[in-house]
C-alpha cells in the first residue's frame, strides 16, 4: 500500500509538473489598448515532441481561473481523446472587466461601449495573428465567455461571426443588456447563410431576473437562427452563476468535438465515401481539417469483425484508417488479416 501511496504522488508531481512546464505567461504591448496586458498560454503535452503537428486555438476571457479551469478540462478531454488537444491563451483582465467586456455604453442603450470595441481589436487584431505566428495552430479557433464577457463574445459574434469557428457563451448576464436579444433577432433574420457554430448555456439555478432575460435571447435563436449555423442554447443542470464557468467549458467542448466520432451503429451503415463526406464536413464546420483517429478505426473492425459479425463494416473502418493514415502499416496488416 505504501509504495503505491508513493507511486501516485510521484505521478501527481509529474502531471503538475508537466502542466507548469508546457504553461507560460507573456506580457503584451498592446497597442490597441495602449497599455501592457499578462497574456496566459497552455501549450499540448506533446507540443515539443510533434513538431509536425498544428492545433486548434482556445481563448479564454474573464479571470485568470477561467483559463485555469479551461487548460485543465482541455488535458482531461484530450487526453481521454474526447477532443483535439488544443492550445489555450488566457486574456485575463487587468483591472477593467467591465470596461473591456460591456458591449454597450449603457444599460438599455445600444450605443457601443469604445473600450468593448478596442479589446475586441486586441483580441482580433494581436492575439490572434500573435498566436498564429509563433505557435503552430491550425485554422480551428474557439473563444469562450463567461458572464459579462458572455455579453462581449455574443456581441463580437454579431459583429464578426466569421472571427472564430465556435463561440461559447456561458451564463452571459443578459439582465444587464435586454437590448442584446433586440439585436440578435435581426442579425439572425438578415444573415441567413451563417456558418461556424455558437453555444450558449445559462446555469438552472441562476437568480430569475436573467433567467427571464435568457429566456427571451433562447426563444429568438429558436424562432430565427438559419439552418446554415450550427447552435445550441440550452440550460446547465444543477449548476449556479459560478460553476457555469468550469461545467460550461467542460460541456462546450463535448458538443463542439460530438461528431468527432461516430456510433458503432453508424460505423456499420458507412462506407469509405461516407467516412470522407462526414469528416469534410465536419472540418467545415470547425474551419480545419479533422479526421477519424485510427485508432478507433483499427478498434472498431476487430469489434465489427468479432462481435457484430460485420465483415463489411470492419473491412470499410480499415480503408478508412489507411486512407488518413497512409504511412501507417497497422490498418494494412489488419486489412490482410480479415481478407485471408
Amino acid at each position: 500500500m505504501k509504495a503505491i501511496l508513493i507511486l501516485l504522488v510521484l505521478m501527481g508531481f509529474y502531471s503538475a509538473t508537466a502542466a507548469v512546464e508546457n504553461n507560460s505567461q507573456i506580457l503584451f504591448d498592446s497597442k490597441s489598448l495602449n497599455e501592457t496586458r499578462k497574456i496566459l498560454v497552455r501549450l499540448p503535452i506533446d507540443y515539443s515532441e510533434n513538431n509536425d503537428k498544428s492545433y486548434p486555438l482556445l481563448i479564454t476571457l474573464n479571470d485568470e481561473d477561467n483559463f485555469k479551469w479551461a487548460s485543465s478540462i482541455v488535458d482531461v478531454q484530450a487526453a481521454r481523446f474526447g477532443i483535439e488537444d488544443m492550445i489555450v491563451v488566457g486574456l485575463p483582465h487587468n483591472g477593467n472587466y467591465s470596461k473591456d467586456n460591456y458591449p454597450f455604453k449603457k444599460k438599455g442603450n445600444i450605443e457601443p461601449n469604445p473600450q468593448s470595441e478596442k479589446y475586441s481589436n486586441f483580441i482580433r487584431k494581436e492575439i490572434v495573428p500573435y498566436v498564429n505566428k509563433n505557435y503552430r495552430t491550425n485554422g480551428g479557433k474557439f473563444i469562450v465567455g463567461h458572464s459579462l464577457s458572455g455579453l462581449f463574445v455574443t456581441n463580437m459574434f454579431m459583429q464578426y461571426p466569421d472571427e472564430f469557428s465556435t463561440f461559447i457563451v456561458l451564463s452571459p448576464s443578459v439582465h444587464h443588456a435586454p437590448q442584446l436579444s433586440t439585436l440578435v433577432k435581426p442579425f439572425l433574420i438578415n444573415n441567413k447563410s451563417l456558418a461556424g457554430s455558437i453555444y450558449i448555456s445559462l446555469g438552472d439555478m441562476e437568480h430569475q431576473q436573467i433567467l427571464q432575460e435568457y429566456k427571451v435571447l433562447k426563444e429568438v435563436f429558436e424562432n430565427h437562427a438559419p439552418q446554415t449555423l450550427t447552435w445550441s442554447v440550452d440550460y446547465m443542470e444543477n449548476t449556479d452563476h459560478l460553476l457555469a464557468a468550469y461545467k460550461g467549458i467542460y460541456d462546450s467542448l463535448t458538443w463542439v468535438y460530438r461528431d468527432w466520432y461516430l456510433l458503432d451503429t453508424e460505423m456499420q451503415q458507412s462506407s469509405l465515401d461516407d467516412y470522407i463526406q462526414h469528416y469534410d464536413e465536419f472540418s467545415k464546420k470547425l474551419k480545419y481539417p479533422i479526421k477519424p483517429r485510427e485508432r478507433h478505426l483499427v478498434s472498431f473492425s476487430g469489434f465489427a469483425k468479432k462481435k457484430l459479425n460485420d465483415h463489411k463494416a470492419a473491412v470499410e473502418a480499415l480503408k478508412t484508417a489507411i486512407h488518413y493514415y497512409p504511412n501507417s502499416q497497422n490498418p494494412k496488416d489488419k486489412l490482410k488479416e480479415i481478407d485471408k
